[in-house]
């Protein structure tokens, strides 16, 4: 196993959770139309799908540390697969909710095992910047998934695009078969109680893993808010929908490719903290310009879509970086620390997301000041962070 087949593999794995949601994003007001449902419900099938990959991480972790990482893969993708066939054949916005929730659970196999699978072979900057250039190919979800969808829309109907997610995940079964196992000693005792409640202490006694927990959780609502929002922004602000809003919406991606390449070399040439404290500074310089365009009624589709590159540049910097720092102290137990990353994260973001819906109401000035708090709030964060330096072992000490 060859380490670009090992940055593509789990660069695709972790891809499965962006395009299952990215695919959707043109079709919410054909959903809307042909259940009936209102459309922040529609909305709702975004984070709803995130509240249950983190669950499902929870459950995968400990799992991939006590069985190895390859089995669960497999195990993931067939309940991912079982979910998407609920979403192909359902007739009410309940029933797609809930198959969302089965392909969000299933999804989260790949989000684990991909963050554990780099810990079992990489540390310390090496496994940062590895990272960034696993999420170097995660970013081809967000690029191709908008462009998909509304293809398929257009020929077949937003079912369609629930049979381009269940030949994604084929196609990861099958890329699976030549996946080599990176857990060399499966920890048996990793399902035991007095186990688990061990790793948990570990994970959030440890201080930079605590921290960094919670910057990635401040950073990941505003993705999850950016992207159950945009169909809504798009159209209130400049009237745009369909191929045009799927091609506008690439232009994220190619910021997220951007984003990795300069995180690499900042990392390498600064450190991971500080390439993390130059990515916050430009979520709240998009953020500040977003309000202010807004407010003066200076922002128009050019503009937007600028910005909208530039946020994904930066976000993914924060949220691979604060993982990278999250997992680093725990190679021993990187499944369940991954589980744990990816369960805080996305059920703090996505919650907070749903609960915003109604107030935010798809308009473009309460979504931009939300943005703006919390990016204010993330990058004083990563400002005010001092690493605890470890003290120095006696000459001879072990």
């Amino acid at each position: 196993m060859t380490r670009l087949f090992l940055i593509g593999f789990c660069g695709l794995l972790l891809a499965l959770n962006a395009f299952s949601n990215d695919i959707l994003l043109p079709a919410f007001w054909a959903i809307e139309r042909d259940l009936g449902a209102p459309i922040e419900r529609v909305q709702a099938i975004i984070p709803l799908f995130l509240i249950a990959a983190g669950c499902g991480q929870l459950v995968f972790g400990p799992l991939s540390d006590r069985f190895g990482r390859r089995p669960l893969i497999f195990v993931g993708l067939g309940v991912f697969m079982a979910g998407t066939f609920v979403c192909l054949i359902a007739t009410s916005i309940g029933t797609l909710q809930a198959g969302r929730m089965l392909q969000g659970f299933g999804s989260a196999c790949g989000v684990v095992v991909a963050r554990a699978v780099l810990r079992d072979t990489h540390s310390g900057a090496a496994l940062a910047r590895t990272m960034a250039l696993t999420m170097a190919i995660f970013a081809l979800g967000p690029i191709t998934a908008p462009l998909i969808g509304v293809a398929l829309i257009a020929l077949g109907g937003w079912r369609t695009a629930f049979i381009a997610i269940a030949i994604y995940a084929g196609g990861l079964a099958i890329a699976a078969r030549w996946f080599q196992e990176t857990l060399v000693e499966p920890d048996p005792r990793a399902l035991d109680r007095a186990q688990l409640a061990g790793a948990f202490r570990r994970v959030f006694g440890n201080a930079q893993s605590r921290y960094f927990l919670a910057v990635a959780a401040m950073t990941q609502f505003t993705i999850v808010s950016l992207v159950s929002n945009s169909p809504r922004l798009f159209k209130s602000a400049f009237g745009i929908e369909g191929a045009q809003f799927a091609l506008l919406l690439t232009m994220g991606g190619f910021g997220i490719i951007a984003g990795q390449f300069a995180n690499q070399r900042l990392i390498t040439r600064f450190g991971v903290v500080t390439a993390t404290r130059l990515a916050a500074g430009v979520l709240v310089a998009v953020a500040g310009t977003l309000v202010g365009s807004t407010w003066f009624g200076l922002l128009g589709v050019s503009l937007f879509v600028v910005l909208f590159a530039a946020f994904g540049s930066s976000f993914l910097v924060v949220t691979a970086n604060s993982a990278s720092l999250v997992l680093e102290p725990h190679r021993e137990i990187a499944g369940f620390a991954s589980s744990m990353y990816g369960f805080v994260t996305q059920m703090s973001g996505s919650l907070i997301a749903l609960a915003t819906f109604r107030l935010i109401g798809g308009a473009m000035l309460p979504w931009s000041i939300g943005l703006l708090i919390t990016a204010s709030l993330v990058l004083a964060a990563v400002l005010a962070y001092r690493p605890v330096r470890r003290p120095l072992q006696p000459v001879g000490a072990r």
